[in-house]
């Protein structure tokens, strides 16, 4: 249950991070979002989402998902640097589904190209 998140499809238009912000601030402040669109320098046109959840952070990257567990022990030979990207995260709130709008998650609703779904609403 909750917000499902297909990177092959994201353009990387940071409307889900526009709406979450403003859901969070009554204004644009992307740094309040709960979700977070990037992409890397080193490859084009690859883009990958982060998600805050109460417990863990739901990461969406092309070659697949994965859920990485808060405060949870890394594997010593994983890569340090993709871990990175994935910190300043973890200072902010955990996603709430937008529990208190009608509308549901406003990232499910602003997304163009339905990356992000969800069973909620």
């Amino acid at each position: 249950m909750g917000i499902k998140i297909d990177a092959l499809k994201c353009i990387g238009c940071m409307a889900c991070e526009m709406a979450c912000g403003y859901h969070r601030d009554d204004g644009f402040a992307l740094l309040s979002a709960c979700i977070v669109a990037y992409r890397t320098r080193e490859k084009k046109d690859y883009f990958g989402v982060l998600l805050k959840r109460d417990e863990d952070l739901l990461i969406a990257r092309p070659e697949g998902t994965e859920i990485k567990r808060i405060g949870a022990e890394e594997d010593n030979t994983s890569n340090k640097q993709a871990d990175a990207s994935a910190k300043p995260m973890l200072l902010r709130e955990a996603c709430d589904l937008c529990e208190e709008m009608d509308l549901g998650p406003l990232c499910v609703k602003f997304c163009p190209v339905d990356a992000i779904t969800s069973d909620v609403g």
